[in-house]
């Protein structure tokens, strides 16, 4: 039941994140950062302009990937938390 309920607010937070993006990209509300010259080099390549870019703002491309990547790496841990039996 912990489990159960540790992966509904996982989940929901992320999906929650995402509806909170999609109703700010492309909007006025989101201003553009500087990233300095190695941020902006990372964001303009091609990783999150062509094949990661679910929004238009880069920084929304990076706050979800990085989610996910959380979601991932928690799922893996806990899978291996039940088949070990602890």
């Amino acid at each position: 039941m912990k489990l159960l309920k540790k992966w509904i607010i996982n989940l929901g937070g992320f999906l929650i994140l995402n509806l909170i993006f999609s109703i700010l990209d492309g909007t006025f509300v989101v201003t553009n950062f500087n990233f300095g010259d190695f941020g902006n080099r990372i964001l303009q390549s091609e990783l999150f302009t062509e094949w990661l870019s679910f929004y238009e703002n880069p920084l929304f491309n990076i706050v979800v990937i990085f989610a996910a990547l959380q979601i991932i790496i928690t799922a893996l841990y806990d899978i291996s938390k039940v088949i070990t039996g602890r």
